[in-house]
């Protein structure tokens, strides 16, 4: 593994200047029956005007109970927007609604056009979602709104909100995700964000939301740790290595990835400041950057794909690209059972290196590839 895997270096910063449903409501079919056609005497009559009044009858209740459970409306939606434009100046970020009508995009995809096609995971597991004007439908997840900052976000730096109602509670769901997964499906998870959790709730509840905290305070460094199945001592091949017999040694604790003795911090998106942002998005001014920050620093995200958890490394100044995925699963190695941490990269997540707790292991294991990752040709 070279040290660009997870040390980013001046070269991030070259990138700085460049990369930058329709709703149906239920609709009404029930038949009135003509009351001035003579009735008939036979038994068969009579059955069949009994049964064409107790369908209609049933219908109409349908109908009703439905209008009754609705938990959104328009008011509701509009005190979502206003909410959102004080959320937007907290985060320095610039929220934008997407709606039937009103469609925008998300790295190439149109929502809420996108719902339509059946292909939204939650948790990493395929769900079914669609807008929803009232919150009322059959899907696990009734979209009644949709923001995202991707137009103005710093490349591969958008976020995409999902406001839905699932099993008739209020979820906030989050995608951060650029690009393709193996599995097809963009993945969701529910935002960790307290601030929009509490506030859709209310405005779901009926009541206003809050103006959103504008003070918002930067995460200290020990804010983020590292997922636990990552930490420890992990070793693996590799034939660019000029570390004895080739085997790289990686480090996993807190908040540090050390690398052969060079260490990157982790650091959240919420940790950029303002001034940071503007140089994502090509507007700064490039004699106000952090060396330290642009040579020993990362920013980090995780999600869930194929039923195994990932870390994303980018430089914190990396406008552009994919950067690095660490993710953990166990395995079968010379009949004994350890964890392997895959780490890999571009846009299909390809394997280009494993590391093992051993060194042993990891000369042993050298030159495998596991059939079940997605291995570029």
């Amino acid at each position: 593994m070279k040290k660009q895997g997870i040390l980013f270096g001046a070269a991030a910063l070259l990138l700085l200047a460049g990369c930058s449903q329709k709703v149906e409501g239920p609709k009404s079919t029930a038949k009135s029956s003509s009351t001035s056609q003579q009735v008939k005497t036979s038994k068969k009559a009579k059955k069949t005007t009994t049964s064409s009044a107790k369908k209609v009858s049933r219908k109409q209740v349908t109908q009703t109970s439905s209008s009754d459970k609705a938990v959104w409306s328009s008011a509701k939606s509009q005190a979502l927007k206003t909410y959102m434009t004080s959320f937007s100046q907290s985060m320095n970020q610039q929220y934008v609604e997407y709606a039937p009508g009103q469609d925008g995009e998300y790295y190439g995809i149109q929502f809420p056009d996108y719902l339509e096609k059946d292909k939204v995971a939650v948790d990493d597991q395929h769900v079914t979602a669609t807008w929803s004007e009232n919150g009322v439908g059959q899907a696990d997840y009734q979209v009644v709104g949709i923001y995202s900052d991707y137009n103005t976000a710093p490349s591969m730096g958008a976020h995409l909100y999902l406001f839905t109602i699932h099993d008739g509670q209020p979820v906030v769901l989050i995608t951060e995700q650029t690009q393709g997964m193996p599995d097809n499906l963009m993945h969701f998870k529910e935002t960790a964000n307290t601030d929009l959790k509490q506030n859709f709730a209310q405005i779901v509840g009926g009541g206003s939301a809050a103006t959103a905290n504008t003070t918002k305070t930067p995460s200290s460094t020990a804010n983020y740790q590292v997922p636990s199945e990552l930490a420890g001592t992990w070793y693996g091949y590799s034939e660019y290595s000029k570390q004895p017999e080739q085997i790289d040694t990686l480090e996993i604790a807190g908040n540090k990835l050390t690398l052969n003795g060079e260490t990157t911090e982790l650091h959240q998106d919420s940790e950029r400041t303002s001034q940071e942002r503007e140089l994502l998005s090509g507007k700064g001014d490039p004699n106000q950057i952090d060396k330290n920050k642009m040579d020993n620093w990362g920013v980090i995200k995780e999600f869930d794909v194929e039923g195994r958890h990932w870390l994303n490394v980018r430089g914190w100044y990396q406008s552009a690209g994919d950067g690095s995925y660490y993710g953990v699963k166990s395995r079968n190695i010379d009949g004994e059972t350890m964890p392997v941490l895959t780490i890999a990269g571009g846009a299909g997540m390809w394997p280009s290196q494993h590391l093992y707790p051993t060194k042993a292991a990891a000369l042993s294991m050298k030159d495998t590839k596991f059939d079940d990752e997605h291995n570029q040709e």
